[in-house]
């Protein structure tokens, strides 16, 4: 952990921990053999998350060469129509390598072993920006990728770290995380700090001053 902070701060590095349990990934560039692993963080959301891509490009802008780029992702038959994504990424640096160590076996994303240690409240809400629902009568994140064995590590760290208790929901022919509604303020507790307006929708019973200080900030920015 201590080596981490040294080559992030504290808060580029909750959104890249909360991006790698997320949709992120990093692609390694150099696999060390001649020279120092090197890799690049790629974020990727879809159209209804611009604004998400957005904030998290202000967070790491000083790692990253462009802005956020607009791509056609696929075309919906049903409405006939073309469907975009946003996505950036950074520049290539050693200072991934040790997080590309963490989380990949090869190229299998994987839980690190000291994610305890990784995973503040902040990086938290990242996570769960990227992979929560809230279906209205339970909190779920999209842990899929992840075997069953971290799971369950997900769920013990939950309780033991956050207080929230929580399960490993059977998922089609994977498996994903749920937090019961009788979890519902304790997890808020969690996330509601943290969490930007834009994605305000995915928590129960947001707070309602919310959408008014983001006003507030973009008219400060505008004045300034």
């Amino acid at each position: 952990m201590g080596r981490l902070q040294s080559l992030f701060p504290s808060h580029q590095l909750d959104v890249i921990i909360g991006s790698l349990l997320g949709d992120a990934r990093l692609e390694c560039r150099s696999e060390g053999k001649r020279y120092p692993v090197s890799a690049r963080l790629r974020i990727h959301q879809g159209e209804k998350q611009k604004d998400y891509v957005f904030w998290k490009y202000e967070k790491l802008k000083n790692l990253v060469l462009k802005g956020p780029r607009r791509i056609k992702a696929g075309y919906d038959i049903r409405r006939k129509k073309d469907w975009y994504s946003w996505y950036l990424h950074t520049k290539t640096l050693e200072e991934f390598g040790p997080l590309h160590h963490y989380f990949y076996r090869g190229s299998e994303k994987v839980l690190p072993d000291n994610i305890e240690e990784l995973l503040t409240p902040r990086a938290m809400v990242v996570w769960f920006m990227d992979d929560g629902s809230n279906t209205g009568k339970s909190y779920t994140i999209n842990t899929h990728c992840f075997s069953m064995n971290d799971q369950a590590r997900i769920v013990r760290i939950l309780n033991e770290k956050f207080g929230v208790s929580a399960t490993v929901l059977k998922d089609r022919t994977k498996f994903k995380i749920r937090i019961g509604r009788q979890e519902y303020q304790k997890f808020n507790q969690v996330i509601e700090p943290h969490i930007i307006p834009s994605m305000n929708y995915k928590i129960c019973n947001p707070r309602n001053d919310l959408s008014a200080i983001s006003g507030q900030i973009q008219q400060a920015s505008i004045a300034v």
